[in-house]
């Protein structure tokens, strides 16, 4: 379809296309004119999950967990519960109303209310005083209310409506909520309450739109406090179960540590330690000075006996010596025994003695000092007659013996002692060993108790902060309250007038264009031709009284001598010499126009100076009616008028231009049907007998419903199939035409009549109209012939 065909087709149903949406608007316009008035309110409520302040100190911010929090609220703003309750809170504060309040809710809403409330309903609101310790002050909120009404009263109101709410599923309250009819109470009403985020902020708006702006208001105040409490219940439920845990946690932890704690200061009792690891560090430094001590002195004793060994040897003395050498050995002996009691005396006292030891070390000195100088007198009284065997004075060689004498009983008691603590040291390590080995284990436990403990006192610890926390982030604000609506909403009536107008213009225009596209009707000779397969002759206008300022006659004269133009030049073609060219003219149908056709061609030749007869059958036809007035649609609608002229010479019949020596109508009989040639059918006539015409023009019936002479057409010159450009070519027409295509295709042609003035353009170009130059400029746009010109 071209540009000009589609503005041709709007021009054509341009009426139409106007008329539908006007009619479409008028009738919205119509059922609109009591139209329904909504009042919107809106509220903001500030949440501070995207940059609210956070007493987490290392918390940092997650664009996907914000999101997520932000889904959390606003599902939790939509759930049913949420609505349950804030339809049962607005039903409640209308129930307790005395009277009709338009800041609550006008009075046609309050009598509807009235009436529609089973009286058993009114017995759940509460009227009289109401005990604060019946109410979970938790749920409780601080929407506006009237003055006549007592919050506590309310909210007991509010109590017993949801308790009776969720006792079962058929009682009132259960049923107004559940039902989608109510327009204010019902969760489809709440429902209509919009969450959204604004933008990337912290801020969520709620949107309410209702039939009543006192409704609206309320409902919104109501929403905001309903789901601020549940969001807050639902943050800090699931943050105080994780703290419950861990503080029971911690309990056991603590319990774990106080029995190891207590395991450690037992065992300390049982084995006499206060710090086992000073202790068992001071008994080995001890240990290993005595060990080096007692190998010190071991070694001097051999020593000192080696020396006293020597000195007695050399010594002889008299026996007066002797005797004073007993009482000196005696001596000897006791002062041995005194110093063995004083080493023994002085190692009770490091070991923690008492006075009376310390009085007992000091009289063993005392005593001993005193053996020590009578030994010393004794060994004066033989040192003036004692010598050495050596020839040396007695008194030399003595003190040294002497000396090693005493040294070595010295030595012998310090060994005694040491050896005597040395076993002390053995049962103390005996001790000190396993005490070890229990003592670290005793600690581990300690140790695995305590790191448990902390760190479940680290999580308890944290768990607490989340808490806190979630309390700060779930107390969320209102930044903007809900607002009275003073006026109505805009209507939508204008939108859907202009939207009913542009569905009717689009849908008519769609409709126009379907049946456009799948027209599968001939109407013209270029598609006439394509449907058919056979070459095309030319195509003859619909003879209609209106031509809308086409010169009709001209083109039907012109397109007609075209027609017999080409039928000539295939003629010609075909069959070069003097004889008469026998031309058919077929229909696969009735009533396609083959008697005009034919008559036509019959008259146009005759006009060129050519001999012409035309045969035509004889049938009984039904004459045509003609049709005194167009329809009444069609004039509103602005179709052209279709009717046919029958005054015009187009139509008149062939006796009107043609001799009764040129036309001979034959009867439908066996002659015509095995008839091969003209003259066979004018056999019927011996009038006709010696008729030699240059052109012989056969009307042949309709060869769907009629037999035909196959062999006359197969000799024919040329044979016509007319076609009204209204019908389509179906396949029966296409199996009548199959024989005659494969026996005669090269002189089959087509002739498509009664088609549309404009279908002629394809032959003849611009129709011979009046046209201005706007008009003629607009069409060569659309043709995108801007350059083009009428003349040179």
């Amino acid at each position: 379809m071209t540009v000009i065909d589609f503005v041709r087709l709007i021009l054509k149903h341009l009426r139409l296309l106007l008329l539908v949406p006007i009619l479409l608007a008028v009738l919205v316009m119509v059922l609109t004119m009591n139209p329904t008035f909504e009042y919107s309110s809106q509220t903001v409520l500030y949440t501070g999950l995207a940059s609210g302040s956070s007493i987490e100190m290392d918390k940092t911010f997650n664009y996907q967990a914000t999101n997520t929090a932000f889904d959390n609220l606003i599902n939790i703003i939509n759930s049913r519960e949420t609505q349950e309750e804030v339809a049962v809170r607005l039903l409640a504060l209308h129930l307790m109303l005395p009277e009709a309040d338009p800041k609550y809710i006008s009075e046609a809403f309050y009598n509807e209310l009235r009436l529609k409330v089973p009286e058993r309903v009114y017995t759940y609101v509460e009227t009289g005083e109401v005990d604060p310790a019946t109410l979970d002050r938790e749920r409780m909120i601080n929407n506006p209310l009237p003055p006549q009404i007592d919050r506590l009263a309310y909210e007991k109101t509010v109590q017993n409506l949801l308790q009776l709410m969720r006792s079962s599923s058929d009682n009132y309250i259960y049923g107004l909520l559940s039902f989608d009819d109510d327009a204010h109470y019902s969760i489809k009403a709440v429902s209509g309450v919009k969450a959204q985020r604004i933008g990337n902020s912290d801020l969520i708006k709620l949107t309410y739109t209702a039939n009543d702006p006192g409704i609206c208001q309320h409902t919104l105040a109501i929403y905001n406090e309903v789901c601020t409490i549940n969001y807050k219940a639902i943050k800090e439920n699931s943050s105080d179960a994780v703290v419950k845990y861990f503080e029971n946690e911690l309990d056991k932890a603590k319990e774990a540590l106080k029995e190891a704690e207590n395991k450690l200061l037992e065992f300390n009792k049982k084995s006499n330690i206060i710090n086992y690891y000073e202790q068992s560090k001071a008994v080995a430094v001890v240990k290993e000075e005595l060990e080096v001590d007692y190998k010190k002195k071991i070694a001097d004793l051999a020593g000192i006996q080696a020396g006293s060994k020597r000195l007695e040897e050399k010594l002889k003395i008299q026996e007066i010596i002797q005797a004073k050498s007993n009482d000196v050995l005696e001596k000897k002996k006791e002062l041995g025994d005194l110093k063995f009691q004083m080493g023994m005396a002085r190692a009770k006292l490091q070991s923690g003695g008492t006075e009376a030891d310390r009085r007992t070390l000091q009289e063993l000195k005392a005593k001993i000092k005193l053996l020590d100088a009578g030994i010393k007198t004794s060994v004066d009284e033989m040192y003036t007659y004692q010598n050495s065997i050596d020839g040396l004075p007695i008194s030399k060689v003595l003190p040294d013996w002497m000396a090693s004498s005493v040294d070595t009983e010295d030595l012998k008691a310090k060994i005694k002692v040491i050896e005597g603590q040395k076993e002390q040291f053995q049962e103390t390590y005996a001790n000190y060993a396993p005490a070890g080995a229990n003592m670290k284990r005793l600690e581990r436990e300690i140790s695995v108790a305590e790191q448990g403990y902390l760190e479940i006192l680290h999580g308890l610890n944290l768990a607490k902060l989340k808490l806190t926390d979630s309390e700060l982030s779930a107390n969320l604000k209102t930044v903007d309250a809900p607002f009275y609506p003073l006026k109505p909403n805009p209507t939508k009536r204008a939108i859907l007038i202009i939207a009913a107008a542009l569905v009717g213009g689009i849908l008519t225009l769609g409709v126009i264009f379907v049946m456009e596209y799948f027209d599968d009707t001939l109407k013209n000779s270029i598609k006439g031709a394509k449907k058919t397969g056979l070459e095309p002759l030319g195509m003859m206008p619909k003879i209609v009284q209106n031509t809308g300022g086409t010169n009709l006659a001209f083109v039907r004269e012109r397109l007609l001598g075209i027609i017999v133009q080409n039928v000539l030049q295939h003629v010609g073609k075909l069959h070069q010499g003097e004889r008469t060219k026998v031309i058919t003219v077929f229909s696969t149908q009735k009533w396609e126009g083959k008697t005009v056709m034919a008559g036509n061609m019959a008259k146009t030749l005759k006009q060129e100076g050519k001999k012409v007869l035309v045969l035509n059958y004889s049938e009984k036809r039904p004459p045509l009616k003609e049709v005194a007035r167009t329809s009444i649609i069609n004039k509103m609608l602005g179709y052209p008028d279709t009717r046919i002229d029958f005054g015009n010479p187009f139509l008149d019949p062939v006796d009107n231009y043609l001799e009764s020596s040129e036309y001979f109508t034959y009867k439908l009989d066996n002659t015509f049907y095995n008839a091969k040639g003209y003259k066979d059918i004018l056999a019927q006539d011996s009038t006709f007998a010696n008729a030699t015409p240059d052109v012989v023009i056969i009307e042949l019936p309709a060869i769907i419903h009629n037999k035909y002479p196959a062999e006359l057409m197969l000799n024919a010159d040329l044979n016509v199939m007319v076609c009204r450009s209204n019908r389509v070519w179906t396949d029966a027409d296409e199996m009548a035409l199959k024989y005659l295509k494969e026996s005669c295709a090269s002189t089959l042609g087509i002739i498509v009549n009664g088609v549309q003035i404009n279908e002629t353009e394809a032959v003849l170009g611009d129709l011979p109209k009046t046209r201005n130059k706007f008009r003629r400029k607009l069409k060569a746009m659309f043709r995108f012939q801007f350059l083009s010109k009428s003349q040179i």
